[in-house]
C-alpha cells in the first residue's frame, strides 16, 4: 500500500526522544520494510489548536499541502489523536482524496466533554474517531474508550513491539563498560526516563530510594541512570545524598547505542507510573535484562511476570522487595534475564504485531476501491 503518514504529536525528524517518537519511528520503518509506501506529510504544530485561530490559516494552508503530497495515496494514517492534540487533518483530507482513514493511538474520555476548557479540543478529537475507518489501539486503556464509541469491529488492540534486531545482548560493550564502571561483579541495576517534572522523575527516585534502602541493608548494587532533562540535576544530587560513588549518570545515549548500555547491566528496574505502554521495558529485556515494574497501567502487558521480570502493586516497598529478590538470587535473575529476550520476541517484535493491523488496512483499501 501507499501510506500517507501524518503525526500531530511530533514530526518523526523531532529532536528530544519520547516514547510518541520512539513509537511513530519504529511504526514507520516496520511498514517500510514491510514493503509499503510510507508518504510523511508535512508537520504542523496541532497541540491545543482549538485555543489558538491565529494557527487556523496556516493550518488550512498545511492541509491543502497534505491534501497534494497525499494523492495517489492508498489510504491515511494518524499516528495520536486526543483531546490536547485531536487529528484535525485525517478526517478533512481523506474525505476530500475519498480514501480510508485510520488512527493508530486514539484517547477518548467523556470527562473531557464535560469541561469548557477541554469541550473543543474533545469534540474535535471525539470528531476523528467516528471518522476513522478503524482505530488501532497499543495501549490497553484507550480500549475502553473506543468502546464507549464504536462497534467492536471499528477498533483493535495492537501489541506494542520493538523493531527485529534493534536491540540484543552486546558482550563485548558489556566488558568495556563495566571496566569503566570499575564495578567488577557488583550488579549493576540500569533505568532510565526523560528527567523531566511529574511521573519520569518521581519513578527514578523510586528507584534511587530504594537502591539506598537496599545498599542499608548491606545488598551490593550500583546504578546506573541514562537520561537527561531538566531535573537532572535534582535527581542526580537526590542521588549523590543517598547512594554517593554508587551512582552512574552516563547521559542521554542514542537509541542506537543503548542496547549496549543495557547489556552492561543485572537488572532493569522502574516503576512505570502512568507508563502507558512501556516500550523501554521491551528494550530491555532484548537485551537480556530481567525487568522490575509496578502494575500501574502499561508494564503488565509487555512484562511476563515471574518469567521475564517482576510486576509489583504500586507500592515502593513491594518494588524495593521484587529488586531485593534479582539482586541477591543470581540464578533466579539469570534464569529471567535468559527468558525475556525470547518472550519479547514471541509475542513484541514489531513486524509481527503490526501484521494483522495492515491486513485491517488493506481490507478495508480494497473494499473502498470497489465501491
Amino acid at each position: 500500500m501507499k501510506i500517507a503518514f501524518c503525526t500531530p504529536f511530533k514530526p518523526l525528524s523531532h529532536p528530544r526522544i519520547s516514547g510518541d517518537v520512539t513509537i511513530a519511528r519504529d511504526l514507520f520503518k516496520t511498514l517500510t520494510e514491510s514493503g509499503h509506501e510510507m508518504v510523511v506529510l508535512p508537520f504542523f504544530p496541532a497541540k491545543q489548536i482549538d485555543r489558538k485561530p491565529w494557527l487556523w490559516p496556516e493550518a488550512a494552508r498545511t492541509l491543502r499541502n497534505m491534501i497534494e503530497l497525499a494523492r495517489g495515496a492508498d489510504c491515511w494514517l494518524t499516528y495520536g489523536s486526543y483531546y490536547k492534540v485531536p487529528d484535525v487533518f485525517g478526517p478533512a483530507a481523506t474525505k476530500r482524496l475519498g480514501i480510508p482513514y485510520f488512527l493508530f493511538q486514539a484517547s477518548y474520555a467523556e470527562k473531557r466533554g464535560q469541561r469548557l476548557a477541554t469541550w473543543a479540543g474533545y469534540r474535535l478529537n471525539r470528531r476523528a474517531m467516528l471518522r476513522a475507518d478503524h482505530i488501532f489501539c497499543n495501549r490497553v486503556n484507550d480500549l475502553k474508550g473506543c468502546a464507549k464509541l464504536l462497534p467492536n469491529e471499528r477498533y483493535s488492540h495492537v501489541k506494542p513491539g520493538v523493531p527485529d534486531g534493534l536491540f540484543q545482548r552486546d558482550e563485548e560493550t558489556r566488558r568495556r563498560l563495566r571496566e569503566e564502571w570499575r564495578v567488577g561483579d557488583t550488579p549493576v541495576v540500569m533505568t532510565t526516563a526523560m528527567m523531566r517534572p511529574g511521573v519520569k522523575s518521581e519513578g527514578l527516585r523510586w528507584v534511587i530510594e530504594s537502591c539506598a534502602e537496599l545498599l542499608r541493608k548491606g545488598i551490593d548494587l550500583k546504578l546506573v541512570v541514562v537520561g537527561d532533562g531538566p531535573k537532572r540535576g535534582e535527581i542526580e544530587a537526590l542521588a549523590a545524598r543517598m547512594l554517593g560513588e554508587r551512582a552512574v549518570f552516563p547521559g542521554l545515549v542514542d537509541r542506537a547505542e543503548l542496547g549496549g548500555v543495557f547489556s552492561a547491566g543485572d537488572v532493569f528496574a522502574f516503576p512505570g507510573l502512568e507508563e502507558s505502554v512501556g516500550m523501554v521495558y521491551l528494550e530491555a529485556q532484548l537485551c537480556g535484562l530481567p525487568v522490575v515494574a509496578t502494575d500501574d497501567e502499561g508494564a503488565p502487558h509487555v512484562i511476563a511476570h515471574g518469567q521475564s521480570g517482576l510486576v509489583t502493586p504500586v507500592d515502593k516497598q513491594a518494588f524495593t522487595d521484587a529488586m531485593e529478590r534479582l539482586l541477591t538470587d543470581p540464578a533466579f535473575r539469570n534464569e529471567l534475564g535468559g527468558q525475556a529476550a525470547g518472550y519479547v520476541k514471541q509475542h513484541h517484535i514489531s513486524g509481527n504485531s503490526y501484521r494483522e493491523m495492515t491486513d485491517i488496512m488493506e481490507r478495508a483499501t480494497t473494499a473502498r476501491r470497489h465501491i
